[in-house]
């Protein structure tokens, strides 16, 4: 059970952060806007109380600010953003892999039993229906799933 949460939690964090590292690359993201906001003296950095503006920022404002100026910029977020995404991406893989049993590169629907969201999801999942999830047809299914979440708020 324990187990079972710790991935879902992953696959959570790992949707919210590539959320935030395709924003990175939209012009006039809400990542900017709320940027924008929150930066007072609209000098194109936070400093720790603007940060409070933004909740994840501020948690994480130490690591973000790598250039250790008491600041950190909208590339420092983005920077951070995606080097965190790369990390959580790179220990799915890791999971999906050790999942995988006959290491064909997919999951039949028991080494899906691992990951209990793709397991029931698995016929929405696999879309070409060939009784097997790869990890694009998982990512793409998520993708989708985040874009009809993002369009119904």
């Amino acid at each position: 059970m324990t187990k079972s949460l710790v991935i879902a939690s992953c696959l959570t964090v790992a949707a919210m952060l590539s959320s935030v590292a395709d924003a990175a690359n939209t012009s006039g993201s809400k990542m900017e806007e709320m940027f924008k906001k929150a930066d007072k003296d609209s000098d194109g950095t936070l400093t720790r109380d603007e940060a409070k503006a933004m909740p994840r920022v501020a948690k994480n404002f130490d690591q973000i600010d790598t250039d250790k100026d008491g600041t950190v910029s909208l590339d420092e977020i983005y920077a951070s953003a995606k080097k965190v995404a790369k990390e959580i991406e790179e220990r799915e893989k890791a999971r999906f892999d050790a999942a995988d049993k006959d290491h064909d590169g997919t999951l039949d629907r028991d080494e899906a039993k691992t990951f209990p969201r793709v397991s029931k999801n698995f016929d929405k999942i696999d879309a070409n229906k060939d009784g097997k999830v790869s990890q694009d047809e998982i990512n793409s299914y998520a993708k989708a799933q985040r874009s009809a979440k993002a369009g119904t708020q």
